[in-house]
């Protein structure tokens, strides 16, 4: 099945001959010329990789970058940029992204572009399948007896962040006092949050029955 890019340049002749270039490589590939538009894309499709130019206007690919580690912690971003960078590149690595100078001229690009898709899809889980929403307000859970926040949720599992350094079953019950609701889930990915000291955890859910189901999606529909 082939792979669906995210690509963003805002010069048309960088983006077209890019775009031919993956596409030739056999990729698919949804091409945006803004920050704000790249933004929207993501709202509504979840490409395999994000390949961003350094230059956006007023913004630049560090941005989409942040976004990512931010909604989409597994989602593989390519920082792209005309010249060498040391100081650009270190920040790209800080937001755990890969940094290719000379994207159309480099052959490590491609390869580079492959390798990114190929982990990502290794790491895919099916917490992914289903649209995510934030929740409005801060709702308080606890994971496993302990105290957690809900950041995102979706009909198939959530984020949550929790204290520094907190260890994670893989298979844990959460509770939601607000709610009422006690769910079973199953620890997908841990990651130290790029803004503060939390960790994040994205878990799915496990299907525990009709009522418990049932909960999860009201609480999923209402937030």
């Amino acid at each position: 099945m082939p792979a669906l890019i995210l690509l963003v340049s805002s010069d048309p002749s960088v983006r077209h001959r890019t775009d031919a270039l993956l596409s030739e490589a056999g990729h698919l590939v949804a091409a945006a010329d803004s920050l704000p538009q790249a933004k929207r894309l993501l709202d509504t499709v979840y490409p395999d990789l994000v390949v961003a130019d350094v230059r956006l206007d007023a913004f630049n690919g560090l941005h989409i970058a942040l976004r990512c580690r931010t909604d989409h912690p597994l989602l593989p971003v390519i920082i792209t940029h005309g010249v060498a960078d040391p100081i650009l590149q270190g920040e790209a690595h800080r937001l755990g992204a890969a940094f290719i100078v000379k994207p159309l001229e480099n052959p490590e690009f491609l390869p580079c572009v492959r390798s990114a898709i190929e982990e990502h899809r290794r790491r895919q889980q099916p917490i992914r399948r289903w649209p995510r929403k934030q929740v409005g307000m801060p709702l308080d859970a606890e994971l496993a007896a302990r105290p957690a926040r809900i950041c995102d949720v979706s009909y198939g599992g959530l984020r949550l962040a929790m204290g520094d350094e907190e260890q994670v079953p893989k298979v844990f019950d959460l509770r939601v006092p607000a709610r009422g609701l006690t769910v079973r889930m199953r620890s997908v990915w841990t990651q130290r949050s790029p803004e503060t000291d939390e960790m994040w955890c994205g878990a799915e859910l496990i299907d525990g029955g009709a009522r418990e189901t049932s909960g999860w999606r009201e609480l999923v529909d209402a937030s």
